[in-house]
């Protein structure tokens, strides 16, 4: 019983992008940043965390995880030329501006929060 319950609030709790998530983010929020991960990725396991602490930090971004191995997925990784994971692109909405985050900033929290807080 404990465990069904477990599961529950796990299923609850997942950020889980489903196809058009990424558009739908851009839509309600002026700045998104989406996160593109492989779910057997040993570095994405490990971001998993920082995101979720920025998460929870920065208010004024729209925050989806994106699941590469996915149609949708491949598609967006393939669109702005990912090459790796995990793989973040910030985009702004009004400007329709985007930016590839720097491989050697993603798992550095204070970075990653300097390049949010610079984009414009």
């Amino acid at each position: 019983m404990f465990r069904k319950i477990l599961i529950i609030i796990a299923l609850l709790t997942m950020n889980v992008a489903y196809a058009g998530s990424y558009e739908d983010a851009l839509k309600k929020n002026d700045k998104v940043f989406m996160y593109l991960y492989i779910p057997q990725c040993k570095t994405c396991k490990a971001f998993d965390n920082i995101y979720y602490n920025l998460q929870k930090q920065i208010k004024d971004y729209g925050f989806v995880r994106i699941n590469a191995e996915t149609a949708y997925g491949a598609r967006l990784l393939a669109k702005y030329k990912g090459m790796y994971v995990p793989y973040i692109i910030l985009t702004d909405s009004k400007t329709k501006k985007s930016v590839n985050v720097n491989h050697t900033c993603v798992m550095d929290e204070v970075c990653l929060i300097r390049v949010m807080k610079s984009f414009k």
